[in-house]
């Protein structure tokens, strides 16, 4: 079965080059993938070279490109021709199973919010990603940054997702859905926060309570953490900051700068596997969940290893019906 994945080769701090080889090595090794590498066509082709051009690789010309500092309402109005524009009419065409990019998070959301369209019963997508904590339990997180200030119904609404995301992933019907809170008694936070609480404690989803955000990866005891686009995004920046930090205090108390291959082999030999878990690049890819078709977001920074995950993340699910079984599962508990 060949799927298609359609790549936003302008979007990302490290673009084109990172997107295009990251496109170019993807399909070079998986002959069951087809990727429509959308932007600039002089530029890409430029970038490329004298690389050969494998069959499944297709270069999707668009005149305009959205930077990450621009307003993303403004760009989604005046840059009707920018990759991310054009990468999502073809996602909404049917012309792919998927759309990534690592650019402007803002204009990626706006673009599929208005271009494909939330599914019934939700309110608005959330951005959403799983980090293992220390005892292996995968845990949910959402929103990471498609709605800054949500209502308490859309806090709900996530709540939804998170689930749904959690059941096609195991198929469980078990989860424990948190709020993200400055504390666990009741009476904390806003007052958003409170109503979100009562819905989900009048829902058929299992309501666990808040949780502090000093256990989120120790040792949570919940499946789901709900919470606003602006503090998610700020607590996961903050793990992966501190964690690329202290990797670079730990490595320096191995031996000086001069010796960096023997700081990286120690401690990749002693610490590595514990490390990898919090590294962004692993995954690759958040997913857009309540949308009718199948976005993921990467990092601003994404490297080469980030692109090719996400990318292949995305083939991989959207061959499990990703999208409609989010959907289905939504509706099952809704109705």
């Amino acid at each position: 079965m060949t799927s298609t994945v359609i790549v936003d080769a302008m979007g990302g701090d490290n673009a084109p080059v990172v997107p295009v080889f990251s496109s170019l090595e993807v399909c070079a090794e998986n002959p069951d993938i087809k990727i429509l590498l959308v932007g600039s066509e002089k530029v890409i082709r430029a970038c490329l070279g004298d690389a050969k051009i494998p069959e499944n690789l297709e270069i999707i010309d668009a005149g305009e490109s959205i930077e990450m500092g621009e307003t993303p309402s403004l760009a989604f109005r005046s840059k009707g021709n920018s990759s991310i524009h054009i990468g999502m009419d073809l996602l909404v065409k049917g012309k792919g199973n998927a759309f990534f990019s690592a650019g402007n998070t803002g204009a990626i959301v706006t673009a599929a919010y208005f271009k494909s369209g939330v599914i019934p019963n939700i309110t608005r997508p959330a951005l959403a990603t799983s980090y293992p904590s220390v005892d292996k339990h995968k845990l949910i997180i959402l929103d990471l940054g498609a709605t800054l200030d949500p209502k308490s119904e859309n806090l709900f609404d996530f709540g939804v997702l998170g689930e749904a995301y959690r059941f096609f992933m195991t198929g469980l019907e078990d989860s424990k859905i948190s709020i993200l809170n400055v504390g666990t008694e009741e009476g904390k936070g806003s007052k958003k926060i409170a109503e979100a609480a009562e819905m989900i404690k009048n829902s058929p989803l299992n309501y666990n309570g808040f949780i502090e955000s000093n256990i989120l990866f120790s040792h949570p005891e919940t499946d789901v953490v709900v919470t606003d686009a602006f503090t998610g995004n700020v607590a996961l920046k903050t793990v992966e900051g501190l964690t690329e930090t202290i990797s670079q205090l730990i490595k320096a108390k191995i031996a000086p700068p001069q010796l960096a291959k023997v700081q990286t082999f120690v401690f990749n030999k002693v610490f590595g596997e514990v490390f990898r878990n919090f590294q962004y690049n692993l995954y690759g890819t958040a997913f857009l969940l309540g949308i009718n078709h199948f976005v993921g977001i990467g990092h601003g920074r994404s490297d080469k290893k980030a692109f090719k995950n996400a990318i292949l993340r995305l083939k991989r699910y959207s061959e499990r019906n990703f999208t409609k079984k989010i959907a289905d599962r939504v509706q099952a508990v809704k109705s």
